[in-house]
């Protein structure tokens, strides 16, 4: 095991995204009552995604490793910066860090917890091995999943949430539940797609593609309209969701070719590999501007 190996196997970089979700789920689910946010439970629900995420990180190197050994990837496990038992002590820390961290969460949190975890299993031993239309929406479900757990850590579980989902008047951490959804399903698509050598030309995947884009932007741009119950002050009431649509231009300006780049020439996988995780790091900035814009009009 090297510094390099548990770096590399961990993705730590990429752990503030999962954190991020998380604190910007509990934050705009306090809303308006933005006064009640408490740094503490903010921190120890950062610190439990953060597990999961790890957790879900070294997984997936442990169940890809004998693939990973035959097609001879460049991965810690193959190239012996980290052994299969040093993976496993990492396995058991993650889980550590998930359980101490969640030590006062009850109800609805705990049940999103376990939820997560079993989701992410599910991608990791099963999903991500299937067809790209399974993957895509599993993976998008963690994300979600572990937003939620923030969501319901604020305001307890959300009930008569069903019409809400297509209704004008959805609570905004709604509307930001499936804005992650569907920018997370997009972004696996682009790994899924780099991973098995997908030409983005290939017919299947040219569907796969512009069904997860269209319908990430189109909630995107649904959530931005503002919420009939928040009733703004006059001032404020036509006041656009600035953060949010400057986010959305910022992704689009992130995508290699942008939508048109399911059409014309063939794309390499390699070329969506800077995409993947610049777009990771984009749900930063769009959780931030969910909750700037939550602030703003309410």
């Amino acid at each position: 095991m090297t510094p390099r190996g548990v770096w590399r196997i961990l993705r730590l970089p990429l752990f503030v995204t999962a954190a991020a979700d998380v604190v910007a789920g509990y934050a705009v689910a306090l809303l308006p009552d933005i006064g009640q946010f408490q740094w503490y439970e903010a921190l120890l629900l950062a610190g439990t995604s953060s597990g999961l995420y790890l957790f879900g990180m070294v997984e997936n190197d442990l169940a890809d490793v004998r693939r990973d050994r035959l097609e001879g990837a460049r991965r810690p496990l193959v190239t012996g910066e980290m052994s299969v038992g040093g993976a496993m002590a990492l396995l058991v820390l993650a889980l550590a860090l998930t359980a101490f961290c969640a030590h006062s969460l009850r109800g609805g949190p705990l049940v999103l917890i376990i939820a997560t975890f079993a989701a992410i299993n599910l991608y990791n031993l099963g999903a991500k091995h299937g067809p790209a239309y399974v993957a895509m929406p599993v993976m998008g479900l963690c994300r979600v999943l572990n937003f939620g757990i923030g969501v319901t850590a604020a305001m307890g579980t959300p009930k008569h949430i069903g019409m809400e989902l297509v209704a004008l008047n959805a609570p905004l951490w709604l509307r930001q539940g499936l804005a992650l959804f569907f920018a997370t399903a997009m972004v696996s698509g682009y790994s899924i797609a780099a991973h098995r050598g997908y030409q983005v030309s290939t017919r299947i995947w040219q569907f796969a593609f512009i069904v997860a884009a269209i319908g990430g932007f189109g909630v995107i741009f649904f959530a931005t309209l503002p919420t009939v119950h928040s009733c703004p002050p006059p001032t404020m009431q036509l006041l656009p969701p600035v953060a949010r649509v400057l986010a959305v231009l910022i992704l689009a300006m992130l995508w290699p070719g942008g939508l048109w780049s399911v059409r014309g020439p063939e794309r390499k996988p390699a070329e969506y590999s800077p995409f993947i995780e610049r777009a990771l790091y984009w749900l930063i900035v769009m959780d931030a501007a969910f909750v700037l814009d939550g602030l703003l009009i309410r």
